[in-house]
């Protein structure tokens, strides 16, 4: 059993990369064996780019414990407060050498099908191994462990040995330990693929080359399908709680534990942030400009920075600014649309030989590793595609900045329509009340005429009674009304007055 033929020692993409990612960098344990078929699936899927692979490979062994870290933090409050904890379907260390700086090697068991895993870890990472077997009844372990990890195990397993599977870790807890075991949720199914009311779909293909597919092929299970077997293998006495693609947002992850000691409601779990770099290239003045996108599919998540670092060291920072539909479509979310960023670092800053790692950070503290690599693979890597993708991704922004600005025209003249008819009803409006004032006040006017009118007729009136009244009162005092008062008071007295 021997190492891959690289001297990762001196290979400064790795060493940035773990010096950024490590707790304790210069005790990180690099060497990978070559029959890792993690690393060998990695390199498949980079076209044979080592760099590449191997910050893949150690990328995504950090990712995980990030996973595992936030339950074993939910639940035991740290690493330091597990007395136990057993890789379940290890693989030569991928997840482990993390592990080893959280927690002693003698703390942990590691166990797999693979003989020549579990003696590379055990003998390189001073783990205690378990070798497995085939089958699930002929796996006999005495000991029992506070935390057991079982990541993308069940993702291959037959419905056959599914539950017996597991039945045996399920009984390998501790009175308070939690065991996490990933699944393929129906969510990744091919949209042609159908799941059937039992709630599980296998089919006999797999990365492995060397196990037989029959065994370990490819599953897809409803959460109804899990929860069912948990209850059945626990006697309904276990708790269960599933977190939507908590491996590397990829794999369904599931916690069980027997023992509650917080509601699943405190765990509160958050993914990495992601991205990419789309454009890497020199500009005409030897700049190195740098083209991609980071977003977040977190509740409530965003970016809070990109960070770019050369040589360990940060020399730009960005966020991103302006939209990218087509991640907000890959990630499914609308909170990733504004996800695109570009920056420039100067010539002086930056050479080929150096090496440029960029990161992205979310509002939770997680970090993703954009890039890590020497300057000069990054601009071979983009080179070919950097001028068509460029030019394409500004095509594609204009197009989609074109299309914003001419809806929110289309939506400013529907507005300014509204408006000017709202306008035009206003001052059809304000001539209606005007006519209106106009009328009033031809009406109060005339009123008024009308009664200084009557006032001149009152006085008219008024003098002409006084007059009459001075008339009447003079008739009255003269002789002449005397003798004809006296002349009727005595017709009055012969009887003659109605003649």
């Amino acid at each position: 059993m021997s190492n891959i033929n690289v001297d990762l020692t001196e290979n400064l993409a790795v060493k940035a990369l773990i010096r950024d990612r490590a707790k304790f960098p210069a005790d990180f344990k690099l060497d990978i064996c070559e029959d890792d078929e993690m690393y060998l699936f990695s390199l498949s899927n980079v076209k044979d780019d080592t760099d590449r692979a191997l910050v893949r490979y150690y990328a995504i062994g950090r990712r995980i414990l990030d996973a595992v870290r936030q339950v074993v933090e939910w639940h035991f409050d740290s690493f330091d407060r597990v007395n136990s904890f057993l890789d379940f379907a290890c693989g030569y260390g991928r997840f482990t050498r993390f592990l080893i700086q959280e927690m002693p090697p003698q703390k942990i068991w590691v166990s797999d099908i693979y003989a020549n895993a579990v003696k590379f870890q055990s003998e390189y990472l001073g783990v205690n191994g378990i070798v497995s077997t085939g089958q699930p009844e002929n796996y006999l372990i005495d000991s029992k462990f506070d935390c057991i990890l079982a990541n993308s195990f069940f993702s291959h397993m037959p419905e056959r040995t599914f539950a017996s599977w597991l039945q045996n870790l399920y009984n390998l807890l501790t009175d308070r330990g939690i065991l996490m075991f990933s699944v393929h949720g129906e969510s990744l199914m091919l949209p042609h693929v159908t799941m059937p009311a039992k709630g599980i779909v296998f089919s006999a293909d797999s990365e492995s080359q060397s196990l037989d597919k029959e065994e370990y092929g490819t599953t897809y299970v409803t959460e109804e399908f899990v929860r069912g077997i948990v209850d059945r293998i626990s006697g309904g006495k276990a708790f269960v709680h599933r977190i939507e693609k908590g491996i590397c947002r990829f794999q369904d992850l599931y916690v069980v534990t027997n023992q509650l000691n917080k509601d699943f409601s405190s765990l509160k779990f958050h993914h990495h942030p992601e991205g990419y770099v789309d454009v890497a290239a020199l500009t005409t003045k030897d700049n190195l400009y740098l083209e991609g996108w980071a977003a977040d599919a977190n509740e409530g998540g965003c970016i809070e920075a990109v960070q770019v670092l050369v040589n360990g060291e940060i020399v730009q920072v960005c966020e991103p600014f302006y939209n990218r539909p087509d991640v907000a479509g890959y990630l499914q979310t609308k909170t990733a649309l504004q996800s695109g960023w570009r920056c420039y670092l100067p010539k002086d800053v930056v050479a080929p030989t150096d090496v440029i790692l960029i990161k992205a950070i979310n509002n939770c503290g997680l970090e993703w590793i954009i890039e890590s690599s020497s300057v000069k693979s990054l601009l071979n890597s983009r080179e070919s595609q950097c001028l068509f993708s460029s030019t394409q991704t500004k095509l594609n922004l204009a197009e989609t900045q074109l299309a914003a600005a001419k809806t929110e025209l289309e939506q400013f003249q529907s507005k300014l329509m509204f408006t000017q008819t709202q306008l035009q009803d206003t001052q059809n409006e304000l001539i209606a009340t005007q006519n209106q004032l106009q009328n009033t006040q031809n009406e109060l006017i005339s009123a008024q005429t009308q009664v200084e009118t009557m006032e001149n007729q009152l006085v008219s009136v008024s003098g002409e009674l006084a007059r009459s009244r001075d008339r009447i009162l003079a008739m009255e005092s003269s002789k002449f009304w005397k003798l004809r008062t006296l002349w009727f008071k005595i017709r009055q007295s012969f009887g003659l007055e109605g003649e």
